[in-house]
Protein backbone atom coordinates (compact mmCIF):
# COMPACT_ATOMS: atom_id res chain seq x y z
CA UNK A 1 0.00 0.00 0.00
CA UNK A 2 3.29 2.47 0.29
CA UNK A 3 2.37 2.45 -3.47
CA UNK A 4 -0.58 4.60 -3.50
CA UNK A 5 1.76 7.08 -1.85
CA UNK A 6 2.60 7.91 -5.47
CA UNK A 7 -0.64 7.96 -6.73
CA UNK A 8 -2.61 11.52 -7.11
CA UNK A 9 -5.67 10.07 -5.50
CA UNK A 10 -3.70 9.72 -2.36
CA UNK A 11 -4.81 11.83 0.52
CA UNK A 12 -2.88 9.75 3.46
CA UNK A 13 -2.02 6.09 5.08
CA UNK A 14 -2.22 5.46 8.84
CA UNK A 15 -1.70 2.55 10.95
CA UNK A 16 -4.09 1.42 14.23
CA UNK A 17 -2.63 0.77 16.96
CA UNK A 18 -3.14 -3.48 16.41
CA UNK A 19 -1.29 -2.78 12.95
CA UNK A 20 -3.52 -2.86 9.78
CA UNK A 21 -3.70 0.42 7.62
CA UNK A 22 -6.18 2.66 6.48
CA UNK A 23 -5.82 4.38 2.91
CA UNK A 24 -8.06 6.92 2.18
CA UNK A 25 -8.04 8.16 -1.01
CA UNK A 26 -9.95 10.76 -3.11
CA UNK A 27 -12.07 9.87 -6.10
CA UNK A 28 -11.60 12.37 -8.14
CA UNK A 29 -7.89 11.41 -9.19
CA UNK A 30 -8.60 8.60 -12.09
CA UNK A 31 -5.76 6.68 -11.08
CA UNK A 32 -7.68 6.08 -8.21
CA UNK A 33 -10.02 3.13 -9.61
CA UNK A 34 -6.84 1.57 -11.52
CA UNK A 35 -4.91 2.19 -7.74
CA UNK A 36 -7.92 0.07 -6.28
CA UNK A 37 -8.23 -2.85 -8.78
CA UNK A 38 -4.77 -3.04 -9.67
CA UNK A 39 -2.30 -2.48 -6.88
CA UNK A 40 -4.85 -2.87 -3.81
CA UNK A 41 -6.44 -5.94 -5.81
CA UNK A 42 -10.50 -5.39 -4.74
CA UNK A 43 -12.35 -6.41 -7.35
CA UNK A 44 -13.82 -4.55 -10.50
CA UNK A 45 -17.40 -3.83 -9.16
CA UNK A 46 -16.11 -3.15 -5.73
CA UNK A 47 -13.23 -0.48 -7.33
CA UNK A 48 -15.93 0.80 -9.51
CA UNK A 49 -18.19 1.64 -6.42
CA UNK A 50 -15.49 3.15 -4.29
CA UNK A 51 -15.20 5.75 -7.09
CA UNK A 52 -18.53 6.19 -8.29
CA UNK A 53 -20.04 9.69 -7.22
CA UNK A 54 -23.69 8.75 -6.84
CA UNK A 55 -23.70 6.18 -4.40
CA UNK A 56 -26.68 4.63 -2.22
CA UNK A 57 -26.10 3.22 1.10
CA UNK A 58 -25.96 -0.77 0.41
CA UNK A 59 -23.59 -3.39 1.36
CA UNK A 60 -21.45 -6.06 -0.84
CA UNK A 61 -19.33 -8.81 0.54
CA UNK A 62 -16.66 -10.25 -1.84
CA UNK A 63 -14.36 -13.16 -0.66
CA UNK A 64 -12.99 -12.14 2.98
CA UNK A 65 -13.84 -9.06 2.99
CA UNK A 66 -16.91 -6.39 3.01
CA UNK A 67 -17.46 -2.97 1.16
CA UNK A 68 -20.21 -0.64 2.98
CA UNK A 69 -21.60 2.67 1.33
CA UNK A 70 -22.81 5.00 4.10
CA UNK A 71 -24.20 8.84 3.55
CA UNK A 72 -22.31 10.87 6.23
CA UNK A 73 -22.89 14.80 8.00
CA UNK A 74 -20.54 17.28 6.77
CA UNK A 75 -21.33 20.16 9.15
CA UNK A 76 -21.27 23.62 8.04
CA UNK A 77 -19.13 26.43 10.34
CA UNK A 78 -22.72 27.17 11.88
CA UNK A 79 -22.31 23.65 13.55
CA UNK A 80 -25.70 22.58 11.52
CA UNK A 81 -26.07 19.76 9.55
CA UNK A 82 -28.29 19.68 6.01
CA UNK A 83 -29.91 16.61 4.34
CA UNK A 84 -27.45 18.26 1.05
CA UNK A 85 -24.40 18.32 2.96
CA UNK A 86 -24.41 14.60 3.80
CA UNK A 87 -22.33 12.78 1.53
CA UNK A 88 -20.86 9.00 0.81
CA UNK A 89 -18.12 7.87 3.14
CA UNK A 90 -17.13 4.46 0.83
CA UNK A 91 -15.30 1.81 3.30
CA UNK A 92 -13.48 -1.60 2.55
CA UNK A 93 -12.46 -3.91 5.00
CA UNK A 94 -10.81 -7.20 5.43
CA UNK A 95 -9.03 -9.49 7.78
CA UNK A 96 -5.89 -6.80 7.55
CA UNK A 97 -6.08 -3.47 5.95
CA UNK A 98 -9.09 -0.74 5.69
CA UNK A 99 -9.21 1.01 2.43
CA UNK A 100 -11.71 4.17 2.02
CA UNK A 101 -12.59 6.82 -0.28
CA UNK A 102 -14.14 10.29 -0.19
CA UNK A 103 -15.37 12.92 -3.04
CA UNK A 104 -15.16 15.70 -0.07
CA UNK A 105 -14.41 15.20 3.58
CA UNK A 106 -17.14 14.04 6.07
CA UNK A 107 -16.98 14.75 9.93
CA UNK A 108 -16.45 10.67 11.10
CA UNK A 109 -13.54 10.30 8.39
CA UNK A 110 -11.84 13.29 9.69
CA UNK A 111 -12.46 12.47 13.17
CA UNK A 112 -11.24 9.02 13.47
CA UNK A 113 -8.26 10.12 11.13
CA UNK A 114 -7.33 12.74 14.30
CA UNK A 115 -7.78 9.88 17.06
CA UNK A 116 -5.53 7.54 14.72
CA UNK A 117 -2.82 9.88 14.40
CA UNK A 118 -2.75 10.34 18.22
CA UNK A 119 -2.26 7.29 18.65
CA UNK A 120 -6.06 6.48 19.95
CA UNK A 121 -9.12 5.25 17.98
CA UNK A 122 -10.14 1.66 16.33
CA UNK A 123 -7.15 -1.32 16.49
CA UNK A 124 -8.39 -3.24 13.95
CA UNK A 125 -10.74 -3.02 10.71
CA UNK A 126 -13.70 -4.79 12.63
CA UNK A 127 -13.26 -1.54 15.14
CA UNK A 128 -12.44 0.96 12.73
CA UNK A 129 -15.94 0.27 10.65
CA UNK A 130 -17.97 -0.11 14.52
CA UNK A 131 -16.15 2.98 15.23
CA UNK A 132 -16.78 5.22 12.13
CA UNK A 133 -20.66 4.31 12.10
CA UNK A 134 -20.74 5.46 16.10
CA UNK A 135 -19.31 8.57 15.30
CA UNK A 136 -21.95 8.96 12.17
CA UNK A 137 -24.97 7.72 14.03
CA UNK A 138 -23.77 10.11 17.21
CA UNK A 139 -23.66 12.95 14.81
CA UNK A 140 -27.49 12.54 13.09
CA UNK A 141 -28.21 11.79 16.53
CA UNK A 142 -27.43 15.49 17.84
CA UNK A 143 -29.03 16.93 14.43
CA UNK A 144 -32.40 15.04 15.23
CA UNK A 145 -32.31 16.41 18.48
CA UNK A 146 -31.95 20.38 17.05
CA UNK A 147 -34.96 19.08 15.14
CA UNK A 148 -36.89 18.19 18.01
CA UNK A 149 -35.95 21.43 19.94
CA UNK A 150 -36.89 23.51 16.63
CA UNK A 151 -40.60 21.69 16.04
CA UNK A 152 -40.98 22.60 20.01
CA UNK A 153 -40.21 25.87 19.11
CA UNK A 154 -42.29 26.19 16.05
CA UNK A 155 -45.53 24.90 18.22
CA UNK A 156 -44.85 27.63 20.71
CA UNK A 157 -45.33 29.73 18.08
CA UNK A 158 -48.34 28.61 16.65
CA UNK A 159 -50.13 28.38 20.29
CA UNK A 160 -49.24 32.34 20.08
CA UNK A 161 -50.71 32.90 16.90
CA UNK A 162 -46.83 33.62 15.33
CA UNK A 163 -47.78 32.22 11.93
CA UNK A 164 -45.74 34.67 10.00
CA UNK A 165 -42.46 33.39 12.06
CA UNK A 166 -43.61 29.55 12.30
CA UNK A 167 -44.21 29.40 8.80
CA UNK A 168 -40.69 29.64 7.38
CA UNK A 169 -39.27 27.81 10.04
CA UNK A 170 -41.84 24.84 9.12
CA UNK A 171 -40.51 24.84 5.64
CA UNK A 172 -37.27 24.69 6.64
CA UNK A 173 -37.74 21.73 9.28
CA UNK A 174 -39.71 19.61 7.00
CA UNK A 175 -37.11 19.90 4.28
CA UNK A 176 -34.27 18.83 6.39
CA UNK A 177 -36.16 16.22 8.09
CA UNK A 178 -37.16 14.51 4.46
CA UNK A 179 -33.85 14.72 3.75
CA UNK A 180 -32.62 12.80 6.65
CA UNK A 181 -35.22 10.33 6.26
CA UNK A 182 -34.14 9.93 2.41
CA UNK A 183 -30.74 9.68 3.63
CA UNK A 184 -30.60 7.20 6.81
CA UNK A 185 -33.50 4.95 5.82
CA UNK A 186 -31.21 2.68 3.22
CA UNK A 187 -28.85 2.54 5.87
CA UNK A 188 -30.82 0.43 7.95
CA UNK A 189 -30.93 -2.63 6.03
CA UNK A 190 -27.20 -2.49 5.58
CA UNK A 191 -26.63 -2.65 9.51
CA UNK A 192 -29.44 -5.31 9.78
CA UNK A 193 -27.28 -7.37 7.11
CA UNK A 194 -24.04 -6.50 8.65
CA UNK A 195 -24.99 -7.86 12.38
CA UNK A 196 -25.47 -11.24 10.62
CA UNK A 197 -22.45 -10.90 8.31
CA UNK A 198 -19.81 -13.55 9.41
CA UNK A 199 -16.74 -12.72 7.67
CA UNK A 200 -12.85 -12.38 9.34
CA UNK A 201 -12.69 -8.45 9.65
CA UNK A 202 -16.25 -8.92 12.42
CA UNK A 203 -16.55 -10.88 15.04
CA UNK A 204 -19.01 -11.43 17.83
CA UNK A 205 -18.24 -7.98 19.72
CA UNK A 206 -18.66 -6.51 16.35
CA UNK A 207 -21.46 -7.87 15.70
CA UNK A 208 -22.97 -7.09 18.91
CA UNK A 209 -21.72 -3.60 18.79
CA UNK A 210 -23.70 -3.25 15.38
CA UNK A 211 -26.41 -4.60 17.09
CA UNK A 212 -26.63 -1.78 19.09
CA UNK A 213 -25.58 0.90 16.23
CA UNK A 214 -28.71 -0.53 14.76
CA UNK A 215 -31.43 -0.12 17.63
CA UNK A 216 -29.76 3.66 17.46
CA UNK A 217 -30.80 4.21 13.84
CA UNK A 218 -34.16 2.96 14.53
CA UNK A 219 -34.81 5.17 17.17
CA UNK A 220 -33.75 7.92 14.89
CA UNK A 221 -35.58 6.55 11.92
CA UNK A 222 -39.25 6.88 14.19
CA UNK A 223 -38.54 10.18 15.77
CA UNK A 224 -38.12 11.79 12.41
CA UNK A 225 -41.11 9.83 11.39
CA UNK A 226 -42.94 11.58 14.49
CA UNK A 227 -41.28 15.21 13.67
CA UNK A 228 -42.60 14.56 10.13
CA UNK A 229 -46.15 14.01 11.73
CA UNK A 230 -46.00 16.94 13.85
CA UNK A 231 -44.90 18.88 11.30
CA UNK A 232 -48.32 18.34 9.30
CA UNK A 233 -50.23 18.35 11.99
CA UNK A 234 -48.69 21.65 12.96
CA UNK A 235 -49.03 22.99 9.29
CA UNK A 236 -52.73 22.36 9.22
CA UNK A 237 -53.22 24.06 12.77
CA UNK A 238 -51.10 27.18 10.62
CA UNK A 239 -53.41 27.07 7.80
CA UNK A 240 -56.44 27.12 10.06
CA UNK A 241 -54.96 30.18 11.93
CA UNK A 242 -54.05 32.06 9.08
CA UNK A 243 -57.88 31.41 7.45
CA UNK A 244 -59.40 32.41 10.51
CA UNK A 245 -57.07 35.55 10.56
CA UNK A 246 -58.36 36.16 7.33
CA UNK A 247 -61.65 35.83 7.38
CA UNK A 248 -62.15 37.97 10.85
CA UNK A 249 -60.20 40.80 8.85
CA UNK A 250 -62.84 40.09 5.67
CA UNK A 251 -65.63 40.37 8.50
CA UNK A 252 -64.05 43.86 10.45
CA UNK A 253 -63.42 44.93 6.30
CA UNK A 254 -67.45 43.79 5.46
CA UNK A 255 -68.75 45.55 8.51
CA UNK A 256 -67.16 49.02 8.24
CA UNK A 257 -68.16 48.89 4.46
CA UNK A 258 -71.73 48.30 5.57
CA UNK A 259 -71.74 50.99 8.16
CA UNK A 260 -70.40 53.30 5.65
CA UNK A 261 -72.32 52.63 2.70
CA UNK A 262 -75.81 54.67 3.92
CA UNK A 263 -73.44 57.64 4.73
CA UNK A 264 -71.78 57.96 1.07
CA UNK A 265 -75.24 57.42 -0.23
CA UNK A 266 -76.25 60.47 1.74
CA UNK A 267 -73.65 62.73 1.17
CA UNK A 268 -73.62 62.10 -2.43
CA UNK A 269 -77.38 62.76 -2.47
CA UNK A 270 -77.02 66.19 -0.44
CA UNK A 271 -73.27 67.07 -2.84
CA UNK A 272 -75.65 66.76 -6.20
CA UNK A 273 -76.12 70.48 -7.52
CA UNK A 274 -79.83 70.87 -7.62
CA UNK A 275 -82.50 73.46 -6.57
CA UNK A 276 -84.84 72.01 -3.79
CA UNK A 277 -82.35 70.24 -1.51
CA UNK A 278 -82.85 70.20 1.79
CA UNK A 279 -81.21 72.28 4.72
CA UNK A 280 -79.90 73.92 1.45
CA UNK A 281 -80.75 77.60 2.52
CA UNK A 282 -80.71 76.49 6.49
CA UNK A 283 -77.54 78.01 8.11
CA UNK A 284 -76.75 75.35 10.53
CA UNK A 285 -77.95 73.00 7.69
CA UNK A 286 -74.01 71.39 7.48
CA UNK A 287 -74.17 70.42 10.97
CA UNK A 288 -77.86 69.20 11.04
CA UNK A 289 -76.38 66.08 8.08
CA UNK A 290 -73.27 65.66 10.07
CA UNK A 291 -75.75 65.18 13.05
CA UNK A 292 -77.96 62.74 10.86
CA UNK A 293 -75.26 60.93 9.40
CA UNK A 294 -74.04 60.54 13.01
CA UNK A 295 -77.91 59.30 14.10
CA UNK A 296 -77.29 56.97 11.07
CA UNK A 297 -73.90 55.10 11.96
CA UNK A 298 -74.72 54.77 16.03
CA UNK A 299 -78.15 52.96 14.93
CA UNK A 300 -76.52 50.95 12.55
CA UNK A 301 -73.73 49.66 14.46
CA UNK A 302 -76.92 49.57 17.79
CA UNK A 303 -78.30 46.98 15.41
CA UNK A 304 -75.32 45.01 14.56
CA UNK A 305 -74.49 45.24 18.48
CA UNK A 306 -78.36 43.86 18.77
CA UNK A 307 -77.93 41.00 16.07
CA UNK A 308 -74.27 39.95 17.72
CA UNK A 309 -72.78 40.69 14.43
CA UNK A 310 -70.40 42.71 16.49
Amino acid sequence: MIKAERTPGFLHLLRMSGGAPWLHMCIRHRETESYLSSAAGLDNLISAAMVSEDTRSRLRVHGQGVMVLLKAMRLRADGVGHPEDMVSMRIWIDEGRVITTREEDVDPILELAEDISQGRGPATPGDFLCDLIEVHLAEASEQVEKLEDGVDLISNMLVHHQTEAACPSMANTQTAISGFLRHLGPQRAVLQKLTTLVVPPLNTNHRGRLEDHLNQLLRLLETLVNLRDRIDILSDRASRIQERQLNQSSYVFAVVSTIFLPLNFVTGLFGANLLGLPFADATNGFWVLVGLCLLMSVGLVAVFRWFKWL
